[in-house]
């Protein structure tokens, strides 16, 4: 029965994504409604995160930028719909890769890299729409679904424009036999489900334990680390820069390239607050 229920939520989805964007957008209004004033989706969290985050704003801004993440979110959620039946044409109008030359550097130069980002604006627009624009292969690293229906729908999704999809564990494999150059995309910023390896700093004023894996991996490898920053330019509009973080030749350890993609993290999301994903439960843990 739970199979059959999946399977009709697929298909409802799929229909639903064909419907064009402006009209979505106008579904996404009335869903901000429905989770902000009625459900009240996470709210407590929210207003948590957002609060320890910035403890010199008043409570006026505070709830201005509390409703301004959550008209994101419900936006969010509506392109991720829109996602399933997105064309090329749609998503090249709708994403721009402002500085390319900079990827194209290390296709020139015959290298790869790691590409951070973190949960700002649409990320998943950013990493499907990387193959259109990029010279180098380019692979996401994601963690597999527990439902077996939906995680097929988003690998088929995700890949849809060239993109390449893998699990965590096939990582360390893929670096080390992958013979052409690739930019290796890692979306870095989730809460650890173990802190044990974790990297703890002080990230959005607060105690913060971070993932060490880009760190680790780039050390180990001695592989560039770039950052991705995104820029949400009006509704259903994103801009992608590159930033380069860190160059082979400084031979930098695991915990400082973690702390430093982590420090760009925090200066991006200052930059546009309310496009950050702040329902996540991102300080469930303290330090001991």
């Amino acid at each position: 029965m739970k199979r059959i229920l999946n399977q009709i939520l697929i298909v409802f989805l799929i229909f639903l994504s064909w419907i064009p964007l402006n009209l979505l957008y106008l579904i996404s209004d009335c869903f901000y409604f429905l989770i902000y004033y009625v459900v009240k989706y996470r709210r407590k969290v929210v207003l948590r995160n957002l609060t320890n985050s910035f403890p010199k704003f008043d409570v006026h801004q505070i709830k201005k930028l509390e409703k301004s993440y959550y008209r994101f979110l419900s936006d969010l959620i509506i392109e991720s719909v829109k996602g399933f039946s997105i064309s090329k044409k749609q998503l090249l109008k709708r994403i721009q890769y402002t500085n390319v030359e900079v990827y194209d550097q290390y296709f020139y130069d015959k290298r790869s890299a790691i590409v951070v980002m973190g949960h700002n604006g649409n990320w998943e627009w950013i990493s499907r729409s990387a193959p259109l624009f990029l010279k180098n292969n380019v692979v996401v690293a994601y963690k597999p679904l527990t439902n077996k229906s939906f995680d097929y729908l988003m690998i088929k999704t995700r890949t849809a424009f060239g993109l390449k999809a893998i699990s965590m564990s096939q990582v360390a494999r893929f670096i080390k036999e992958e013979k052409e150059p690739f930019f290796l995309i890692l979306v870095s910023d989730q809460s650890p489900s173990d802190t044990n390896g974790a990297v703890w700093l002080d990230f959005l004023n607060q105690k913060t334990p971070v993932l060490n894996g880009v760190g680790k991996l780039a050390e180990k490898y001695n592989l560039p680390v770039l950052f991705n920053e995104v820029k949400k330019t009006k509704r259903g509009y994103y801009a992608c820069t590159a930033h380069v973080l860190v160059e082979q030749e400084e031979k930098l350890k695991a915990e400082d390239i973690t702390t430093r993609h982590t420090q760009f993290l925090e200066q991006k999301i200052n930059e546009q607050i309310e496009i950050w994903i702040w329902s996540h439960r991102r300080w469930k843990h303290k330090p001991k």
